[in-house]
């Protein structure tokens, strides 16, 4: 009975199915009889094939999309359910709305299937029309929108870099000139005093890599005071210290590091790690 559904004049092959026809034998035993008998109760249908599932035989046209002057009424598939197993799936918008737990209608009766397919297949009506109209409009919209913005913020960030790397070289000067000249008073001390944090925060930033970076290859001095000595680690080096035997340059650059706050870094001296762990930079 399946080949003889698939040469009834209203069930077709879609394009990328015609690959397999020579291979395609039937129309899957659990859906035939659905396809077969409402192909012939609505002629003016048409019943595409869209996939297949492997059969004993060769291949079985298992997924039907029903057409009618071009509009898709829904499609006749099979699917999974529970204990039962594999089903009948009949789907469509329509259905999917009127459905709370599923999207489509399963059964194993294929009267049931075919009565279902009967009452919820058809064109649809203006309220229909317009509603997946608008769904179909806010998709684009969206899309269009979201596209549009990140091709915006491609451009500008390209405006931008190239924009920032004028102002901080070519195009500082002016900007200084400007804030000195035309800025209102308010705007033009902040840039002045955020300038000036700017090239001490700089200076100290130099500080902070030269002792990562000295540190990293065991040329700083880590000291470590304890008890009035000092353990003073240099590469694989460990020497024991005292007051009186401490390096002069050492002692000076701890002397200068205990005034200051715990991880705070001194240029050319190095950092305080705690009140008893010192970082130095050595020559």
């Amino acid at each position: 009975m399946s080949m003889k559904t698939l040469q009834m004049s209203n069930v077709l092959l879609h394009p990328d199915m015609e690959k397999y026809r020579s291979e395609l034998t039937s129309v899957y035993q659990l859906i035939d009889p659905v396809v077969s008998r409402l192909a012939m109760l609505n002629p003016l249908w048409t019943f595409i094939a869209t996939s297949y599932l492997g059969v004993s035989n060769g291949r079985a046209a298992s997924v039907f999309e029903v057409k009618l002057d071009g509009e898709v009424l829904g499609t006749i598939s099979t699917s999974y359910m529970g204990q039962k197993g594999r089903v009948i799936c009949i789907s469509n918008d329509r259905i999917g709305k009127a459905r709370t737990r599923s999207s489509n209608y399963r059964t194993s009766d294929a009267d049931k299937a075919i009565v279902t397919a009967k009452k919820m297949f058809g064109k649809m009506n203006p309220n229909e029309r317009i509603a997946k109209a608008k769904e179909a409009a806010e998709r684009v919209v969206t899309r269009g929108a979201w596209n549009k913005d990140r091709e915006r913020s491609t451009h500008k960030e390209v405006v931008q870099t190239e924009l920032i790397k004028w102002a901080t070289t070519t195009g500082f000067p002016m900007f200084m000139e400007y804030i000195e000249k035309e800025a209102l008073p308010s705007i033009a001390h902040k840039v002045r005093t955020a300038r000036e944090r700017l090239e001490a925060t700089n200076v100290e930033m130099k500080t902070i890599e030269q002792v990562q970076s000295n540190f990293a290859d065991g040329t700083t001095a880590l000291v470590v005071k304890d008890s009035g000595k000092y353990l003073v680690r240099i590469g694989d080096n460990v020497n024991l210290y005292d007051d009186n035997s401490l390096p002069v340059d050492m002692r000076m650059k701890i002397g200068m590091l205990k005034l200051v706050e715990n991880e705070q870094y001194i240029t050319d001296m190095g950092c305080k790690v705690t009140d008893e762990i010192f970082v130095l930079l050595v020559s």
